[in-house]
């Protein structure tokens, strides 16, 4: 293939235009502190009980611009939700506040009290893409340090997964395969790095162990955080159990030789 960015940036404008570009420059949805009164207004309780009832398909097409005012917003959240707490939705929605500029202050009251009242019972019903979301959103509405230090490294840590992983799904390879120790190249590591050694290197242990104790400090995101960690480390289709079976190859055959 071509290599059209010889000799140039691969990304031509520089870092600071792409985020210029991502939906945290966006402008906030109108109506959002008034929407997130309305729907908070008796209290966060009640919602836990109450079901959300989706939209129609016909309530849907009169939308004039759900990626534009709260209240639309919220109706298209519905519609994901559908026969869920209305909890999950108000939840859904703080997010959505979040990813814009000057997100109202009640979106990040709401959103703190949801994980530090009702954490249980988020963990139980929200799934990993949910999950992750609020993670990112720990990093915007964190009341301290620790949760927003550690929501911007985790952040970080499985956006750079979901990029490898993605790019590795066109080698051939299934996830719960490991490549073959014959198939090394001898290239370069961009910017000069030193290879990950697959028999001695602890990179991988220190990156997860200090995300980990750094998690385990803070009693509100810790559920979460420690929740995604013993996920990656239960997930047989990661590059960390790749590694692992690749390290036990090794050893296998150096202690054959």
């Amino acid at each position: 293939m071509e290599n059209l960015f010889e000799g140039s940036f691969t990304y031509p404008q520089g870092f600071a235009d792409l985020v210029k570009q991502t939906p945290a420059y966006r402008a906030e949805y109108r109506g959002m502190n008034e929407t997130l009164h309305d729907i908070a207004q008796f209290g966060l309780d009640p919602l836990r009980d109450q079901k959300v009832i989706a939209p129609t398909d016909a309530e849907l097409e009169t939308l004039e611009d759900p990626d534009k005012i709260a209240a639309e917003k919220y109706t298209t959240l519905c519609k994901e939700f559908e026969g869920q707490p209305e909890f999950l939705a108000l939840h859904a929605l703080t997010i959505a506040a979040a990813r814009r500029s000057n997100p109202p202050p009640i979106a990040r009251a709401i959103f703190l009290a949801m994980w530090q009242e009702h954490g249980d019972f988020l963990m139980d019903r929200l799934d990993v893409r949910w999950q992750l979301s609020a993670l990112q959103t720990f990093r915007d509405y964190g009341e301290n340090e620790v949760q927003r230090r550690c929501a911007s490294e985790l952040t970080v840590f499985f956006g750079l997964i979901k990029l490898y992983e993605t790019e590795r799904r066109y080698s051939g390879f299934k996830a719960k395969q490991p490549f073959d120790l014959d198939t090394r190249t001898r290239s370069n590591l961009p910017l000069g790095m030193t290879p990950y050694s697959i028999k001695n290197g602890d990179l991988d242990r220190n990156l997860l162990g200090m995300i980990w104790i750094t998690a385990e400090t803070d009693p509100v995101l810790r559920p979460l955080a420690c929740h995604l960690l013993t996920s990656i480390n239960r997930e047989r289709g990661s590059i960390f159990r790749r590694f692992r079976l690749m390290r036990r190859e090794l050893k296998k055959r150096r202690a054959q030789k």
